[in-house]
This record gives C-alpha cells, sequence and structure tokens, in this order.
C-alpha cells in the first residue's frame, strides 16, 4: 500500500487532511446539504487531500 512507504510527518498530515474533510461532511449532513460555502469548502479540502497524497515528495 503506497501510504505504509510515506514518512511519519506524512501520513499525520494526510490523517489531519481527512479530519477535517469528515468535519466539513459531518457539518454538511447536520444542515441537509443546504449551505454552497461548506460545500465548496468541502471540494477544496478533497483536492488538497489528493494533491498532497499524490506529491512527489511524499
Amino acid at each position: 500500500m503506497f501510504l505504509s512507504y510515506m514518512h511519519c510527518d506524512d501520513k499525520r498530515t494526510l490523517f489531519v487532511l481527512k479530519q477535517e474533510i469528515e468535519k466539513t461532511w459531518d457539518e454538511l449532513k447536520k444542515i441537509d446539504f443546504n449551505s454552497e460555502g461548506l460545500i465548496n469548502k468541502l471540494s477544496e479540502e478533497i483536492q488538497e487531500y489528493f494533491e498532497y497524497k499524490n506529491s512527489p515528495s511524499n
């Protein structure tokens, strides 16, 4: 698995980014996905997660 070869700090960063995604998702569920701002935030967080995960330095 890709993550098993990552440095500890990289794993921690991805963990924190994933937590932020989950937090935003939970907030959106509570308000029945009725916030364009939170939807945009979620989209940006997901993009940041995958950009970091797939960056050459990781």
